[in-house]
């Protein structure tokens, strides 16, 4: 006897099983036990940021990009397994035809070193998830290192500093800003044929989160070149990314979040 397809339920890939609850903001969000995100902010050139950015999305103001490294510890979803990601943040408004001027940034790319939240980041909610092997943070006194690489070759390489403590008002300020804030991306996947989109819009992932910790110091940050050769599937994107320009690294910081709620509401779609 075959299964019938709930036409009103979520489903993920193969049909036949499940895979996580797919309306999370129902029970609060999903929990993430201790998070710690290691953001590098830097400024670029106009026209080489722009370039990272789809239709009707402009930049907001100077051309900021920012890159974080995120330790993703006691995961409930996954039985409190752990994974790292880094992801690529462009400062961004929408400009729709509905919703105008939602400002907040845009992801560019998302790399992750499971496949579980990857499937689950593009499927439900069109994060553009892509594989990358990412080690823990290295933290050592008034520093800290992270990096990613892929079939052996780097990706890219973050830095940070004269690490200072941030106040428990500083680290309220971050809380407010983490649930205030819009976190952007572009949901889109082809039809069958690859004629064109059979899912193509723009939406939000909300989150937040408590900080009892964070720091705050100067920063590095350096793409590498690739080619198809060392990258066969990334290439284009890691140099676009090596090809913005540094022109000034605004900030580099350390956030502890205990715990980190995800999807805590429901996504915004933007139209």
């Amino acid at each position: 006897m075959t299964y019938p397809l709930d036409p009103e339920y979520p489903y993920t890939m193969p049909t036949v099983s499940v895979f996580r609850d797919p309306r999370p903001w129902d029970q609060g969000g999903m929990r993430y036990g201790r998070t710690t995100a290691f953001t590098v902010t830097f400024r670029t050139e106009t026209d080489a940021a722009s370039r990272l950015l789809p239709a009707p999305f402009r930049l907001d103001g100077d051309a900021q990009v920012s890159v974080s490294i995120v330790q993703c510890e006691d995961v409930d979803w996954l039985a409190g397994r752990a994974y790292n990601l880094i992801g690529v943040d462009v400062a961004a408004v929408f400009d729709g035809q509905v919703d105008q001027d939602v400002h907040g940034v845009f992801c560019v790319v998302m790399w992750e070193n499971m496949t579980e939240p990857i499937l689950g980041g593009r499927d439900h909610s069109g994060v553009p998830k892509v594989y990358a092997d990412i080690p823990n943070l290295l933290r050592h006194g008034e520093a800290c290192r992270g990096s990613a690489s892929h079939f052996g070759y780097p990706i890219l390489e973050t830095a940070a500093r004269d690490l200072a403590p941030l106040s428990a008002a500083r680290r309220a300020e971050l809380e407010q800003a983490k649930r205030d804030g819009n976190w952007m991306n572009l949901k889109y996947f082809p039809n069958a044929t690859n004629t064109g989109p059979d899912v193509c819009y723009a939406c939000t992932y909300p989150s937040s989160g408590s900080c009892p910790a964070a720091w705050e110091g100067a920063g590095e940050i350096r793409f590498f070149q690739s080619s198809f050769e060392k990258n066969p599937t990334q290439h284009v994107l890691i140099n676009l990314l090596a090809n913005l320009p540094v022109l000034e690294v605004c900030l580099a910081r350390i956030v502890v979040w205990e715990p980190f709620m995800a999807l805590d509401r429901e996504p915004r779609i933007l139209r």
